[in-house]
């Protein structure tokens, strides 16, 4: 985030956070946030 903000893809004030974690345990969560949120 700290090089999107750089960037100006971010402003300074937004919300943000950095997750890190092993993607086989957080990508069915994001997957399934996906789904419900798009149909």
């Amino acid at each position: 985030m700290r090089e999107a903000v750089s960037w100006g893809k971010v402003a300074r004030g937004a919300g943000q956070a950095t997750l890190r974690a092993d993607a086989t345990v957080v990508l069915p969560f994001i997957h399934a946030a996906l789904v419900e949120r798009l149909g």
